[in-house]
């Protein structure tokens, strides 16, 4: 069985565990990292050298980076309708996937730092500022969604993983948001799949 350290808490682990339930996979979830600790123990560390979470343990394999696992998992699985073998629907995936972890999460995190992870006054216009920047990140996929029903095209793979991990923790935070219909819509339908259980379980 697949073995992941981690926490259902932090995105990148939620990536990992959605991917898993898409795939119809089981695994063992090792408590790790936020109010569980271990991050820093030396057998962790021999694991994933970053002290980042997730890391997964397949027969003994280790692999970390959460976009990296779902990649090697998707291929594991052959699950094509996932992740694409093809040359250029699988180059599509990769860029939202690449595009979501170089500028969606670093926007998301901003926020969560600016409000619920707070250590002390928040400028206004700091909030401001932040708070336009995952406007205008989020704006770009729901302009993808207006003609698009998902994010890398007609099918569910995925691009649309991250992302949805992504609006489901900007939605809960105590920011103020710009309306997004065709992002709320999408959202709507990919965080009731089956696959997205895992990220409340």
């Amino acid at each position: 069985m697949l073995k992941i350290w981690g926490h259902r808490a932090a995105p990148n682990v939620a990536k990992v565990l959605w991917t898993c339930g898409e795939l119809g996979l089981e695994y063992e979830l090792v408590p790790t990292g936020g109010p569980n600790g271990g991050l820093d123990a030396l057998a962790y560390r021999r694991l994933n050298p970053n002290g980042l979470i997730p890391t997964l343990d397949d027969d003994g394999f280790i692999l970390w980076e959460s976009h990296a696992i779902m990649r090697y998992l998707a291929r594991r699985e052959r699950a094509e309708n996932l992740y694409p073998a093809e040359t250029r629907p699988v180059a599509r995936v990769d860029q939202w996937l690449d595009w979501q972890a170089a500028h969606v999460a670093e926007a998301v995190r901003d926020l969560v730092r600016l409000t619920i992870k707070a250590t002390g006054p928040v400028l206004a216009e700091q909030l401001a500022h932040a708070e336009a920047q995952a406007d205008a990140l989020f704006g770009i996929i729901d302009q993808v969604l207006r003609t698009s029903p998902y994010i890398a095209g007609a099918d569910f793979t995925l691009a649309d993983i991250p992302i949805g991990v992504a609006v489901r923790r900007w939605t809960t935070l105590p920011v103020t948001r710009a309306p997004l219909p065709a992002l709320d819509s999408w959202a709507d339908d990919v965080l009731s799949r089956p696959g997205a259980a895992a990220l409340s379980a």
